[in-house]
């Protein structure tokens, strides 16, 4: 279940149940695999589409609790159909039904295309409230994992890092900012003992992975509120660098969807985009 599209530089695998990538391999550079590729006892994912809703999952609506079976929502579970494909783009659509109306009542259209440009994959998000008299609730955020080295690999930042730290629940405190006063963050799995999650608000105009392994990887994240940075903090040559639009649960967080901080509320349809845009130092 896996779909290809390519150029001249990059070729990108996809796979229909999640809509999740697989595989980014440059062409021009003896097909190096740019994504990560599953290691033993290090994360059991590559990529995950986050949707309806970032973390845990449970929420109240209409005085009626509801949970995710899965961290991060459904959608990554969820099987995709093609709308539309070019050889350098493919759209995917999945829409509500009766098994997701269980655990989110809501009417939706999820549509995804991911199309490259020379050597930028770029992703469009379109989520689309079918409901005729409510607004759909929703976050939304990507969770892809690139290779990068943990001794050697980097994040660059165009101003000095400010974080909110994780408390051994796994709560954001949002009360407490706490200024790194530098402008990169080191990939040593030490960093992620420390930190688990760093999550950042999304202050920054340019964000660049030094990957370890001759590639500079950009990314725009055009607009996300928040920023989250993890890999498994004691094996794994990869990191995720995380747009969201929403949060992960934190402190003092509110149980009503309709409350719940930076949550998205669609009266007819909204786009979220994002690219990663690689460079080979060689």
């Amino acid at each position: 279940m896996e779909e290809i599209i390519k150029n001249e530089c990059l070729e990108i695998k996809i796979s229909l149940k999640g809509a999740l990538l697989t595989s980014i391999k440059d062409l021009k550079n003896n097909n190096f695999e740019l994504l990560y590729q599953i290691e033993k006892d290090s994360w059991p994912f590559q990529d995950v589409q986050i949707f309806p809703l970032i973390g845990k999952g449970e929420y109240i609506y209409n005085n009626k609790k509801y949970e995710f079976e899965t961290r991060h929502g459904f959608i990554r579970n969820s099987l995709f159909k093609i709308k539309e494909r070019k050889n350098d783009s493919i759209t995917l659509i999945f829409s509500s039904n009766e098994e997701t109306y269980k655990v989110y009542p809501f009417n939706f259209t999820f549509l995804i295309t991911f199309s490259l440009n020379e050597y930028t994959l770029n992703v469009k998000t379109k989520i689309i409230n079918n409901n005729k008299d409510s607004y759909l609730y929703c976050s939304y955020g990507s969770h892809t994992g690139l290779k990068a080295s943990s001794l050697n690999g980097k994040i660059l930042f165009d101003k000095e890092v400010s974080l909110y730290p994780l408390f051994k629940d796994g709560l954001i405190n949002f009360s407490n900012e706490e200024n790194l006063k530098t402008n990169e963050i080191g990939l040593l799995k030490d960093n992620f003992k420390k930190f688990d999650t760093i999550v950042l608000k999304n202050r920054y105009s340019l964000i660049t992975l030094d990957n370890g392994f001759n590639y500079l990887i950009t990314y725009n994240f055009n607009g996300a509120p928040y920023l989250a940075i993890w890999s498994n903090m004691n094996k794994g040559e990869f990191v995720c660098v995380e747009p969201w639009w929403g949060v992960s649960n934190y402190t003092n967080e509110l149980n009503n969807i309709k409350d719940i901080k930076e949550i998205n509320i669609i009266k007819n349809e909204k786009e979220f985009s994002y690219s990663f845009s690689f460079k080979y130092l060689n």
